[in-house]
Parts: structure tokens; sequence; C-alpha cells
């Protein structure tokens, strides 16, 4: 049986409460602030986050022809939407705000440090409900 978020199960003289929440305590993971960037039209949108985990990871591999390294990065947001999209740009901080073309052309990682941009999107579900979206490049 099924009461809201929580499952309640039933046999012989035992009750059992199941809580239908996420196993993860985000208050304790995301505890870093991003700000997204994110161009739709002409408008340059900027959203902070405050409840954020993100990971710069340096890797590097040797092949026959030499070193290479490589940054990445993880970004976890919290929440039951999808709050990143592929190409959204992430400072790690409180970043400035973009109101032109010139200066959004001029936001970009090579220029500003702590900045990244998503390659790639995953929302993760708990039950059938998001939960966070990851992101990473």
């Amino acid at each position: 049986m099924r009461h809201a978020d929580t499952w309640i199960f039933t046999g012989g003289d035992c009750l059992l409460f199941l809580k239908n929440t996420a196993p993860i305590n985000y208050d304790q993971m995301c505890r870093q602030t991003v700000t997204v960037y994110r161009k739709e039209g002409e408008a340059y949108i900027r959203t902070v986050y405050a409840k954020a985990f993100l990971d710069h990871k340096k890797t590097q591999t040797i092949d026959k022809t030499g070193s290479r390294e490589a940054n990445t990065f993880l970004l976890v947001i919290p929440g039951s939407q999808q709050t990143v999209f592929v190409d959204d740009k992430v400072y790690d901080g409180i970043g400035p705000e973009i109101k032109t073309a010139e200066q959004w052309r001029e936001f970009v990682p090579v220029k500003v440090p702590g900045l990244v941009v998503v390659k790639y999107v995953d929302c993760k579900k708990w039950g059938n409900t998001v939960v966070h979206t990851e992101a990473g490049g």
C-alpha cells in the first residue's frame, strides 16, 4: 500500500514504513555554489545554485606518441527538474552577469579560470522521480 511518498508493507504483526526518498544526503555532499549560464536567443540566462557539487579532475595518459592531459569535471545539482543542458557554461562560485554578445564571446574557459562548458547531461532518478542532474565535460 502507498500513501504519498511512503510505502507501507504489512505482514502478520509487522508493519514496515519505507520513505520513498533518495539514499543520498545532498545537504552533506552539495555544499558548493556554482553559476550556470545559458544563451537563449539573444538573452543570457544566469542562475546561481547554492547547493551543488563541482569536482575538477585532471587525467594524464601516456601512449607511444607521448603524454596527454585532459581536464574533466563532474557537476551535481539536486532537484526534481533538469537544471543544466549541453553547452551551458558553469562557473565555480558566483559569477558575473553577462549582458552583451561581446561579453559572452569573451566568457570562455581559456580566459576565465573556474569556467567549464557542459558536454553531457544525465538526470538521475530514484524510483520515478528525478533527484539530481549530473553534468560534465
